[in-house]
């Protein structure tokens, strides 16, 4: 007697894989046409990967049940050129259902935004190795086209099998639709879909990494004649092949701090005269440094994972005078999961290789009661432009505030020079930097 029923396991296989497959290209359609400012992008993005991940497994566990397992045969009266069109058919499935997210796998392995990929955000996957590409960018263009392609080459089949299945249900009524009917095999299909929601309700349970925030001292030193020591460029060094993730503004800025009771600290001079330093201790919790950007037309606010601030101020003797801060680029925070994980990368901050950025003054002067200038070289990665920073000091008693911004060109500081940052995801060229210091004294 002829077998003219799929099993169970193929059925469940069949239809759950179908269903997969049908939300991925849905969702891929959708967040094509999303920009990078969209607060769900980054969610679905990563959830598309671990939903083409699982048709990848499923794909190569119905391939071999296939191979065990012999498939109802077709109906005798079937014409042959419909028995070949309907094994080329399912062969076509295969090999697109295989090729499609081992192109999207090979796709996030060359982007230069080195986002890792962990199956529903708790499975790290493995990225496929370079192999010695250079342009990662041109590389991940192709791929991306060559996913799509794939997608839209399965959307097609699918168009063709469905259209053949209504074909031999409705007008041919010759059993070949009911062989493979959902209904025999619902439980293990509300099964698989049920252990796909536990693993969604993993991926937003799953906390992602928060890099550490690390406070820094301002020490505002009251000196008439200090020595200026100019900052040594950064220079890259050669580093561990490890996410930028493991470096944190801890490991990069350890820099000397005042006494830690806040106590006068005497120094001596070139006339070997004790001077009293004049400490002040900044407070935290009402301090900040900012920087506003632009992408698609819409304003958004990050904040630096942290700075430290030496500052040799004396408004009495402003030619003395020298500010220094090193700011930490480790920890960069724009409340944005996408553009967070873009911006340590290469094509930006590069933390790696450069994880702290410095601004250096020696030139401050006074343009009217409150408010000052300080000219100064910004040095962010291996770029240094001069600059000047107006900002306001307020002394109150044992209180200082101070607060000021400055407007740059992020592609003078090497930030974003790719065409896509400039054309296609209309980035704004200019960014605002602002800060806001309070300070107590405390000797």
């Amino acid at each position: 007697m002829e077998n003219r029923n799929y099993s169970t396991v193929a059925i469940v296989l069949h239809w759950t894989i179908a269903l997969v497959i049908l939300g991925q290209i849905a969702s891929g359609l959708y967040m094509h046409n999303l920009p990078n400012t969209s607060s769900i992008k980054f969610d679905m993005f990563q959830l598309h990967k671990s939903f083409g991940l699982s048709v990848l497994a499923l794909s190569l566990l119905r391939l071999a049940w296939r191979f065990t397992h012999k498939p109802p045969t077709l109906p005798v009266a079937m014409p042959g050129w419909q028995k070949l069109a309907a094994r080329m058919t399912h062969i076509g499935f295969y090999v697109l259902m295989i090729a499609t997210p081992l192109a999207g796998l090979a796709m996030v392995s060359v982007s230069p935004l080195d986002i890792p990929t962990k199956l529903f955000g708790v499975v790290p996957v493995p990225h496929f190795p370079l192999l010695g590409i250079e342009d990662r960018e041109g590389a991940e263009d192709i791929l991306k086209e060559v996913h799509e392609y794939l997608a839209f080459g399965i959307l097609g089949l699918l168009a063709l099998h469905v259209g053949a299945a209504l074909k031999h249900g409705l007008i041919n009524r010759d059993g070949v639709l009911r062989s493979m009917s959902p209904a025999k095999a619902g439980l293990g299909i509300g099964l698989i879909f049920a252990a796909f929601g536990v693993g969604v309700a993993a991926y937003f349970s799953a906390s992602a990494p928060t890099p550490p925030t690390v406070v820094f001292e301002t020490v505002v030193e009251a000196v008439p004649t200090p020595e200026f020591v100019a900052p040594v460029p950064i220079e890259a060094a050669p580093v561990a092949d490890e996410p930028a993730s493991a470096i944190t503004p801890s490991e990069v800025l350890e820099l000397p701090v005042a006494a830690p009771d806040g106590a006068a600290v005497p120094v001596s001079n070139d006339n070997e005269t004790d001077i009293v330093e004049t400490i002040w201790i900044v407070d935290t919790a009402a301090s900040q440094l900012v920087f506003i950007g632009e992408e698609k037309g819409r304003a958004f606010k990050g904040a630096f994972g942290g700075f430290q601030a030496t500052i040799n101020f004396d408004p009495n003797n402003l030619e003395a005078s020298t500010i220094r801060v090193d700011v930490a680029t480790v920890g960069l925070s724009t409340s944005d999961q996408l553009r967070d994980s873009t911006i340590p990368g290469k094509e930006w901050f590069h933390v790696k290789e450069y994880p702290t950025a410095s601004f250096t003054s020696t030139a401050i002067r006074n343009v009217g009661g409150d408010a000052y200038e300080a000219d100064g070289v910004l040095q962010i990665k291996t770029y240094e432009h001069p600059i000047t920073l107006a900002f306001t000091l307020i002394i109150d008693g044992d209180n200082a505030n101070a607060s000021g911004a400055v407007d740059l060109i992020r592609t003078n500081y090497g930030l974003g020079l790719g065409s896509g940052w400039i054309d296609d995801e209309d980035v704004a060229l200019n960014v605002r930097v602002e800060f806001e210091i309070n300070a107590t004294r405390k000797g």
